[in-house]
């Protein structure tokens, strides 16, 4: 073929130009290994030579210039991220870094971006998403993605050097800390973490394998002196351990695949056999409902120890088999006694970045609870406790944002309104106060035809309690040893790596049973079979 000429040859550009990206990692550096192979055509052809397979051979010349600018130097890494949407589509660029030198840079860089161009920047180039549907994700007009994908990319081309940070960088998880066992005296371990990314991620980090506190800091994209007082406050309150110089998160942290790898087999185990325990059920719910602790109630107290009779019930029978596969649990008297003079074993659940919790599957059957806090020396009261569960159908906890001192605080409302006394809730936080239309919604308040606040939580004093936790244990027992089978099946424990030594057994069994129950429940409802969907909450007190 020897009359090829310059148009030919810029036919096979965007071949040339996408083996290039994925060749060396960025655009800037697969823009100059093309012009080299067209220069080196066009000098081959002036020479006289002929081409009997252009596209062929513009490869062989394109991997040859590479290769030998690689021998020649050592490439000082550079990126640009001003590829067209085509582009993106068929060669990502993140895709391309990715089997390069420069994946770690490109991460170091699109953390230090503000969230408005890191979101798009991460949304199109590590996530595939096109222009239109970011901007209908972020609901932005299609122009402005562009414009922050422009600028973004311009940022990125100044910042980028060799570094080593990891996705937590520049994509913060979030891991939610939850405790078995009896709270510190500053609410620990809820209070360790909080709300505070930089030590959820720290955290999430160090749980798959120890490491140093420079390689935290490094993989973060925070100096180490910032990192170092955090993780001294976590090996001192003992959320974490040491190995040498080394770090570790001590307690199990559970994502969603751990959360979803066996959640069918419990829906499975729901479905198969929801109506037989429901017969169960309904037998102990005639029992509840001939005590006279449960006919001295307002018609919706009835229903929220209703409620709690089920719930705790089911629970209870699914996890008597779960104790059983585990050993036994630990009591918690004998649980580890902490710094903060606790006795508590923390719990992690992860979440990605920008999780939604109303697309995953598990959310609706998770039980959180059975939940206590309770205040000495109040009004009449010797001891008052305030007990309830998070479930789906009520979502119990939000009402005291999942902290125990505002959780003692609505129990003080609550007592004052059922006593009838006002003067008492200047003892009450204002938070709660101010959610006074949160409780009213949530069926805790009520107000009468004056205005009157009314409390709708259940009370019921010690002894009472007793009895309705026997009831329970009854009824619970009976469904335990008729499923016994079908709930052991599913018993199997959860991997945790081998370094984390703070928990307590039945943990690792948490994962492969905890949907059951309020599946059991759902299905029950679904089916016509109960039409209750009051919290699960009462108070108990003890007169002085």
């Amino acid at each position: 073929m020897k009359d090829i000429n310059k148009n030919i040859l810029i036919e096979y550009a965007d071949y040339l130009m996408k083996t290039a990206v994925y060749k060396t990692g960025n655009i800037c550096d697969a823009e100059d290994l093309v012009q080299d192979t067209f220069l080196a055509a066009l000098a081959f052809l002036e020479r006289g030579g002929t081409i009997d397979n252009v596209k062929s051979w513009l490869s062989s010349v394109l991997d040859r210039k590479f290769y030998d600018g690689i021998r020649r130097k050592y490439r000082k890494p550079a990126v640009s991220m001003d590829v067209t949407a085509e582009l993106a589509e068929e060669a990502s660029l993140y895709e391309a870094a990715e089997k390069s030198e420069d994946a770690e840079n490109i991460r170091r860089c699109v953390s230090m971006l503000t969230k408005n161009y890191r979101e798009v920047i991460i949304r199109h180039y590590m996530n595939g998403e096109s222009v239109r549907d970011i901007a209908k994700a972020l609901n932005i007009p299609e122009n402005t993605v562009k414009s922050r994908l422009y600028t973004g990319r311009r940022h990125i081309g100044k910042e980028f050097e060799m570094e080593n940070y990891k996705k937590q960088s520049y994509q913060p998880e979030t891991l939610w800390i939850g405790c078995t066992g009896d709270c510190g005296l500053n609410d620990e371990p809820y209070s360790l973490v909080g709300n505070d990314k930089i030590k959820m991620n720290l955290l999430i980090l160090a749980y798959e394998k120890p490491l140093t506190v420079p390689e935290l800091a490094g993989a973060i994209g925070i100096p180490t002196a910032y990192v170092e007082p955090i993780v001294e406050s976590f090996v001192k309150s003992e959320l974490m351990g040491g190995i040498g110089d080394k770090v570790y998160t001590d307690f199990i942290i559970t994502g969603e695949k751990e959360r979803l790898e066996r959640l069918d087999a419990q829906l499975k185990t729901a479905e198969e056999n929801y109506r037989e325990i429901w017969e169960i059920v309904d037998s102990g719910l005639a029992e509840l409902r001939k005590q006279d602790y449960y006919k001295a109630q307002r018609e919706s107290a009835r229903l929220k120890l209703e409620s709690h009779f089920v719930i705790r019930t089911v629970d209870r029978a699914v996890n008597s088999v779960r104790n059983e596969a585990c050993g036994g649990l630990e009591p918690i008297s004998e649980y580890r006694r902490r710094p903060d003079g606790g006795r508590w074993y923390a719990i992690g659940n992860r979440y990605p970045d920008n999780y939604d919790s109303a697309k995953s599957r598990h959310i609706p059957y998770g039980i959180n609870g059975e939940w206590g806090t309770g205040i000495f020396d109040f009004l009449d009261a010797k001891y008052l406790s305030l007990t309830d569960y998070d479930t789906v159908l009520c979502r119990a906890h939000s009402l005291y944002s999942g902290e125990n001192r505002l959780k003692q605080s609505a129990l003080k409302m609550l007592y004052s309104i059922y006593a009838d006394n006002r003067d008492a809730f200047s003892a009450v936080d204002k938070s709660c106060i101010d959610r006074i239309d949160e409780f009213i919604k949530t069926g805790y308040l009520s107000k009468d035809g004056e205005g009157k606040l009314k409390c709708e939580v259940p009370v019921i004093s010690a002894k009472e309690r007793d009895i309705h936790y026997a009831l329970t244990e009854k009824y619970q027992g009976i469904i335990a040893k008729k499923f016994h089978g079908q709930f052991m099946a599913l018993m199997e424990p959860q991997e945790i790596p081998s370094h984390v030594k703070s928990y307590p057994k039945w943990l690792r069994y948490n994962k492969c049973c905890c949907y059951l129950p309020m599946a059991i429940v759902l299905a029950a409802k679904e089916d016509g079979l109960y039409d209750n969907s009051s919290a699960a909450v009462y108070i108990c007190y003890e007169k002085i």
